[in-house]
């Protein structure tokens, strides 16, 4: 605010500038959806929402980006779409796995409109799926979820699975992976394979090792070096 006062000429020093703000990471509400949950939240699901739900889990979209989806932005033939109208200002490509196709294809044949996720009665965006959105969740017994959350279910569940940092942040449109980085929290279950791992023994192999060691043997004769069974005089 007083950035703004300053730019607008109501102050001549921001007298807040050397203060220390909190932490937004301590107020972040991280909620990821399990597979059994959303069983249970796509079962529940109206007709014309859950499309949208299955959207959100396979491509991370925001809940507008998806409302706002316009078939010219899918390409079915590249199984890319674009997403424009983001947050940051910049489009970014989405590739279309086997569980999004399926949804965009009978959409395509059942939808006679522009927009990929149109509400049926008039062909338009929905204005707002929200009561659609807790009415199911109630149904399926899942509580304290947003749609919000489906997005942070898709980039967590990418970097449990192994995919780089990098690559989350460029399918979610962060504009600095230190966002991103509040997805990589680990389950318990990955934390105790995690700490295993120190206590797992190399398997030896003795026929292995004793065959390295003739070829360096070997090596060290052939280039005129004294081999392990020379023995050294000093004077």
């Amino acid at each position: 605010m007083f950035n703004l006062a300053l730019d607008w000429g109501y102050c001549a020093h921001n007298p807040v500038l050397k203060v220390k703000l909190f932490s937004e990471r301590d107020n972040l509400k991280e909620r990821v959806l399990s597979e059994e949950e959303e069983a249970k939240l796509l079962e529940q699901c109206p007709r014309q929402l859950k499309p949208i739900v299955i959207a959100a889990l396979n491509t991370g979209m925001r809940r507008n980006e998806i409302l706002m989806l316009k078939w010219e932005q899918v390409d079915l033939k590249t199984l890319t779409l674009q997403v424009t109208r983001t947050k940051s200002g910049k489009n970014r490509m989405i590739p279309i796995n086997n569980a999004l196709l399926e949804v965009l294809n009978i959409q395509r044949q059942n939808v006679n409109s522009n927009f990929v996720f149109p509400n049926p009665e008039n062909g338009e965006p929905f204005r707002s799926i929200r009561n659609g959105f807790i009415s199911s969740c109630r149904r399926a017994g899942i509580e304290n979820l947003r749609f919000h959350d489906l997005r942070h279910t898709f980039g967590t569940r990418l970097i449990q699975k192994g995919v780089d940092i990098v690559t989350v942040q460029n399918l979610l449109g962060h504009r600095s992976v230190t966002i991103t980085q509040r997805y990589t929290h680990t389950s318990s279950v990955q934390k105790r394979e995690a700490v295993d791992l120190l206590v797992e023994k190399v398997p030896k192999h003795p026929q292995k090792q004793e065959e390295l060691l003739l070829i360096c043997d070997t090596g060290s004769r052939r280039e005129g070096q004294i081999s392990p069974s020379s023995t050294v005089s000093t004077n």
